[in-house]
């Protein structure tokens, strides 16, 4: 097989493809600034919270990994023709802790609809993402100047082939043996495992910073899931995003024929007013899963109001559901409330006897 080294191409197009990392870079740069004046004004008026999913943008990170990858193959042809090119290095590693950083931010961001915001937690998180701002536009003007060719000499690359410094051997063809020879392959392997060693002498504080960043962003994602897929609410917590739902109490009733199980709860929804689907709160008692009865809610009109396709809105309203179950365990009674596919809360209930 023959191919043709790169090298002369990467170094005809070195300003081009500077260009095009200042262009990515500071298409990130400015959706970070967009998010640093939504944060501050969340901790200006809390009720802005509620528009976060516009500014949650995951595709960032795909722009972030395209200028990484440009970025390691300048620093491959520096290294290759033995310039500078430690800003390369730190400039990889910098986006990689400030991608960590962009997930974590999503993921805290995420959570503004249906959890209260603490201001500390929020002003860290903001006064992060201004150092990430600075870092990032230091590296946008330091790209630009690459692009635009203002401190090209340190690298002694110019306008044409010959003053580039791109020779003959930095294109000719190699040919490749597909013939697999055993001892190269484990001196090279041997050779590699050499390089890697000094390579990770040198840049180990960096190693372990991404490393770091790398578990932390598991554990976050493993934190997110155990609360988005596993943890059980109690009662007076607040669930939901669309609706703001908290269960206040819950009572159950024995009669001779029927048994009941009744929640109160409180309600509220920022924006356009609508109607809750009654048919997204399930009981859960042991493996019997039941829905909202509503021919018998009437009877227990003393602990609130039944809900009937009421519009819910910016107040909060208080009502209250029926169930009527065949077996009553009330050490084994769940509400499961469905607000979209993947977004599912268990609130485990303590019902106390019902007296008229």
């Amino acid at each position: 097989m023959v191919l043709r080294r790169p090298y002369a191409f990467l170094i005809k197009h070195f300003r081009l493809i500077h260009l095009i990392i200042t262009a990515l870079f500071t298409y990130i740069a400015l959706e970070s600034r967009k998010i640093y004046k939504y944060i501050n004004t969340v901790i200006e008026l809390t009720n802005n919270k509620y528009n976060a999913s516009s500014y949650i943008k995951y595709n960032i990170i795909i722009y972030i990994v395209i200028a990484l990858i440009l970025c390691l193959v300048i620093y491959l042809l520096l290294k290759y023709k033995n310039k500078p090119r430690r800003v390369y290095v730190f400039t990889i590693f910098g986006y990689i802790i400030i991608s960590g950083f962009i997930v974590t931010l999503f993921g805290y961001m995420q959570g503004f609809s249906n959890n209260v915001i603490d201001p500390k937690t929020i002003r860290l998180y903001r006064d992060i993402l201004l150092i990430v701002q600075l870092f990032e536009y230091l590296i946008v003007i330091f790209m630009l100047i690459r692009g635009l060719g203002f401190d090209i000499k340190k690298f002694n690359f110019s306008k044409d082939a010959q003053e580039l410094n791109a020779t003959l051997a930095d294109s000719e063809e190699v040919e490749i043996n597909t013939k697999i020879d055993t001892t190269n392959v484990a001196r090279s392997i041997h050779k590699q495992g050499r390089e890697f060693g000094y390579y990770y002498k040198e840049f180990k504080i960096y190693i372990f910073l991404v490393l770091a960043i790398v578990l932390i962003i598991l554990g976050y994602k493993a934190y997110n899931y155990y609360n988005e897929k596993l943890k059980i609410y109690k009662e007076n917590d607040l669930i939901g995003e669309k609706f703001n739902i908290t269960i206040k109490d819950s009572y159950y009733y024995i009669t001779e024929n029927s048994n009941y199980i009744i929640i109160n709860f409180d309600i509220t929804k920022y924006g356009i007013k609508e109607q809750l689907n009654t048919g997204n709160i399930n009981l859960i008692v042991g493996n019997n899963t039941y829905t909202p009865d509503k021919s018998n809610c009437h009877k227990f009109s003393k602990l609130g109001i039944c809900y009937r396709q009421h519009f819910i809105e910016n107040n909060i309203n208080n009502y209250i559901l029926t169930y009527k179950v065949d077996n009553l365990d009330i050490q084994n009674s769940y509400i499961l409330y469905n607000e979209s596919y993947d977004k599912v809360y268990k609130v485990k209930l303590i019902p106390k006897l019902y007296q008229e």
